[in-house]
């Protein structure tokens, strides 16, 4: 069975209004419950803070607190619907919340390459997102997509798919480029490209992330997740976002 990462950024699964496309991401979940027929997929997923948004509107607090509040309440509503949504496919999900520390602590770290491999034996599907409740500053991941970059290394995964609300990495004239060599130079016109409006990253971090996932062998795909069918069109080998191919290993 191959091993997949598939990542999910906030505008990924958000509407305009900040709160949770929950008909989108049931879209996701059908397409993920039929790879998982075949092969062991482990999801990153943001959207906690965009899902506690939803829900709450808070006094006046400093950054960080906010941050928190929304995340431990977003994180609730987020996994639930999960939850909601694979139990359609009669599967069981499993939540992780990681920080960079556990990929920097050795015991930290194989630990949750046990529980990961545990989960793929039982065939339970890992949910995986950063835990923004403890996860400040020099705990916090650059965004979830260094941590996908992490875990598609930690389990050697054969195909991360990384899903944003642009259709790939776009040139000068906002054409998607289909492909890159897992050491090509970066684009120039995404140096300074914007962060996304609810999440911390942008297509820069995606593009370096990519590349250093690819340079571990891994073949890795940046896609609009509102192209229908995204996710069982890259695996059917269709030219869907941008690929970055992976380096001989």
């Amino acid at each position: 069975m191959k091993r997949i990462v598939v990542k999910i950024g906030t505008n990924a699964i958000t509407k305009e209004d900040q709160t949770l496309d929950e008909q989108l991401l049931k879209k996701l979940t059908d397409q993920i419950s039929k790879i998982r027929e075949k092969h062991d997929i482990l999801v990153v997923t943001s959207g906690a803070m965009g899902s506690g948004r939803s829900l709450v509107k808070l006094s006046r607090h400093d950054e960080i607190t906010k941050r928190q509040i929304l995340a431990v309440v977003g994180q609730v509503k987020l996994m639930a619907t999960y939850s909601k949504l694979f139990s359609n496919h009669k599967l069981v999900v499993a939540q992780m919340l990681v920080t960079k520390d556990d990929f920097g602590n050795r015991v930290h770290y194989l630990n949750t390459k046990n529980c990961v491999e545990s989960l793929f034996k039982e065939k339970i599907v890992p949910i995986m997102n950063e835990n923004d409740f403890v996860a400040i500053e020099e705990l916090m991941f650059t965004d979830n997509d260094e941590l996908a970059g992490m875990i598609a290394k930690m389990i050697n995964a054969d195909k991360l798919i990384i899903l944003t609300n642009v259709d790939g990495v776009l040139d000068k004239d906002k054409k998607t480029i289909k492909e890159f060599s897992c050491d090509a130079e970066i684009p120039q016109n995404i140096i300074s490209s914007e962060k996304s409006s609810f999440g911390k990253g942008g297509m820069q971090n995606k593009f370096k992330m990519a590349q250093d996932a690819a340079k571990n062998g891994t073949e890795v795909f940046i896609a609009n997740s509102r192209v229908e069918d995204v996710i069982l069109r890259i695996f059917k080998g269709e030219n869907v976002g941008t690929r970055v191919i992976p380096c001989k290993m």
